[in-house]
Parts: structure tokens; sequence; C-alpha cells
């Protein structure tokens, strides 16, 4: 009996022990199982850390414009009140497809913008005037491109029912020679005493300059002039007082004014137009720039080739003034 129970115990370890080997066995396969599992994984991840961000700098170093790098980028742009409907209207149509951008536009005239770029703290300067020899002997790495054509209409209140004017007669108002509209032959304000009253832009402007070298040939005008710092105030100022006279951009002529046609060389009577300017027929015209110092890059050059493209000329002429391609 003892050895029976004795078989017994000797079998019941065996078998305990053979129990206990194979769950150790069964417990190594599965932590080896569980230790190699995450390495693949850790693998997988570290080689998209490395490939995205080489991707994206490669991306941002092949567009031309940092506004695909995701981050905001500025520029400002400053000067003529007569260029800034154009790159305003094209700043604000650019913007719209790249959301990245961030265009700030001013005026100030055409004087201030030069001097802007000059001192580059803009990164665009508008001028309605070309830039003088002193400009660019002080700013010799102005990069000046030509945006429109323009030109200079004389305005009036609708309510003056003159005809047309010469530019002899309009330099004599201006210097104050000429002070009522009666001494023009067809020019009558009713129910006023037919006193002129002079507008004019203030010193700052790129119209003003081109105004005083072309029509008045350099001549000081007269002291009674009001200087107003935009096209846009002249204009306004033109709609209310009934005998004033100015003049603004073409662009800025509008049903609150009249604008004047010019009997130029007393042989042809022609229209303030964008038509007349661009068959070269209208006496008073010009070209509108904007200015970079030095080569343009990134965003800024970007902007400046959307302005010369098929879309931003079509901006030039809906805004009243000249394209290139015309």
């Amino acid at each position: 009996m003892k050895s029976k129970r004795s078989s017994y115990v000797i079998v019941t370890v065996c078998l305990t022990a053979l129990l206990l080997v194979s769950l150790l066995a069964a417990g190594c396969t599965d932590t080896a199982k569980s230790s190699a599992t995450p390495l693949p994984t850790t693998a997988t991840a570290a080689n998209t850390l490395v490939a995205t961000p080489a991707a994206t700098t490669a991306t941002a170093a092949a567009a031309p414009v940092a506004t695909s790098s995701g981050q905001k980028q500025t520029i400002t742009i400053s000067g003529s009140t007569t260029v800034l409907p154009i790159v305003q209207k094209a700043a604000d149509q650019y913007m719209t497809t790249h959301p990245d951008a961030d265009i700030q536009v001013s005026g100030g005239g055409s004087g201030v913008g030069i001097q802007a770029i000059g001192a580059k703290t803009v990164d665009i300067g508008m001028s309605s005037r070309d830039v003088t020899k002193d400009e660019l002997a002080k700013y010799p790495n102005f990069v000046i491109t030509t945006v429109a054509h323009d030109g200079i209409a004389v305005i009036v209140s609708p309510q003056n029912e003159i005809q047309y004017i010469t530019p002899d007669q309009v330099k004599n108002i201006y210097l104050g020679k000429i002070t009522k509209w009666t001494e023009i032959s067809g020019a009558n304000v009713p129910n006023t005493n037919n006193a002129i009253v002079l507008v004019g832009r203030d010193s700052a402007s790129g119209t003003r300059s081109y105004f005083d070298e072309s029509v008045l040939l350099k001549a000081t005008p007269s002291s009674k002039m009001l200087e107003k710092n935009s096209n846009g105030a002249v204009t306004q100022t033109i709609a209310q007082t009934p005998g004033a006279i100015g003049y603004v951009s073409i662009g800025y002529v509008s049903s609150d004014v009249k604008a004047v046609p010019i009997w130029y060389n007393y042989d042809k009577i022609i229209t303030p137009s964008a038509a007349t300017v661009k068959d070269k027929s209208y006496p008073l015209s010009r070209d509108l720039y904007i200015i970079t110092n030095g080569q343009p890059s990134g965003l800024t050059k970007d902007f400046i080739s959307y302005i010369l493209s098929a879309d931003g000329q079509k901006i030039v002429a809906d805004e009243g003034y000249v394209p290139l391609t015309a």
C-alpha cells in the first residue's frame, strides 16, 4: 500500500513538474511575441517624422512665392492715389486665391511712395510721374515697372455750360489770369457770379507734378488754389462746388463731374477717355508705375507679375485706365 502511494506521489510530482515546464515555456513565448511587436511600429514612425519635414522643405524651396509655405506673408505698398485703385483691387483679388498673403496698400501721393521705397520702409512704391534724375542718383537700385497708361482730365461741375477748353486757357486759369467763367467762350455757371474756384493737388502728388510741367510749363500756380491730397478729394470738391475747376486721372472721372474736352492746337476737340489715351490723340497722357528697391522676389515679385498678367490688366481696364496690352 505504501508502495502504491509512493508511486502515486512520484507520478503526481512528475505531472506537476511537466505542467509547470509547459506553462513557463508558453509565458516565455508570449513575452517574446509582445516585445517583438512594437519594433516595426517604432521604425515606421521614425521614417515618417524624417520624411515629412524633408518633403515640406523641398516644396517651399521649389515654390515661386512664400505663400505656399503655409505661413502668413505681408508686403506693404504706398504712394500715388492714381495708381492706388489698380493696386488695391489687384491686392484684393490676389488675396482671395492666396490666403497666406497679406498685402497692405495706402496712398499719400507719388512723392510719398518714392521716398518710402527709397528708404525701404515699404516693399513697393506707386508713382504717377517719372522718377527724377536726382531720385535715380540717390536710389540707383530702383526697378521701375510700368503697369498702365493714364490721362489727366480737366473737370468742372455738371452745372457749367462749357463745351471745351484750350490748354492755354487752363494754364491762365491756374496762374490766376482768368478768374471768371464768362471770360471763356461758352462757359457759364447759372445762378452764380461765375467766379472760378481753383482746385488742385498737393506737392506730393505725381498728378500735380505732371500738370505743373505739362500744362503750366513749370510755372507756379495761383496761391488761391485749394490743394487736395487725393484724386478722390478733388473729384468730391468739384462735384460740390458749382464754379470749381480741377484735374484728376481719367480713372476718377464720374457722373458727378464733367470732363471738359480739350481743343488741342486749335485743331481738334478731344475728349479725355481711355480710348483717346489708347490711340494717343489725347494730349495729357502719361504712364503709371510701381517701384521696388532692387529686383523683387518672393511675394513682391509674384504680386507684380499678377498685375502684369491678363487678370491684372483686366483690372486696369475695369478701373478706367488703359492696359499695357491695349
